[in-house]
């Protein structure tokens, strides 16, 4: 048997990288749960009036593809649903941020003036922000006059 000399430097540094390793691991696997989980929240919008239509945008929305995004309209609600893809990353690869978000993601919205949900519209641009407008139905609007009480 070999008389081995333990180096107590040399163990550090081997225990050092192994916890190293595995909380990387963990924090890894924890950015994946959380992204998962916030994907509803990566979906932000801004909903305006301009002229005749009411716009709805969102923000840009990594990996998007028009063939993953289904808008639909009930009643005064809007939904936009959809998954946003991420582009392969080799299995080796090592984090320093990992800021992205991919995968599906759910927004509903209510739309506060009557709109005519059949004639609306929506398009992805190329910068990966959906566009959807609805035009506004004057023709539910109900102006109601406000009088003095005498």
């Amino acid at each position: 048997m070999a008389n081995e000399q333990l180096d107590p430097m040399k163990e550090l540094n081997r225990l050092r990288n192994t916890v190293g390793k595995a909380i990387e691991q963990g924090i890894n696997t924890v950015q994946g749960a959380v992204q998962s989980a916030t994907a509803i929240a990566a979906v932000r919008l801004d909903v305006y009036e301009l002229g005749n239509e009411v716009v709805i945008r969102t923000n840009a929305l990594d990996g998007l593809v028009a063939e993953s995004i289904e808008v639909a309209m009930e009643g005064a609600e809007l939904t936009i649903k959809g998954v946003t893809e991420a582009e392969d990353v080799p299995e080796n690869a090592s984090y320093f941020l990992q800021e992205r978000r991919f995968g599906a993601f759910e927004r509903t919205v209510t739309i506060p003036i009557p709109v005519k949900s059949n004639e609306a519209k929506a398009k992805l641009g190329k910068n990966g922000v959906l566009t959807v407008t609805l035009p506004i139905d004057k023709g539910k609007y109900q102006d109601i006059a406000v009088t003095p009480d005498e």
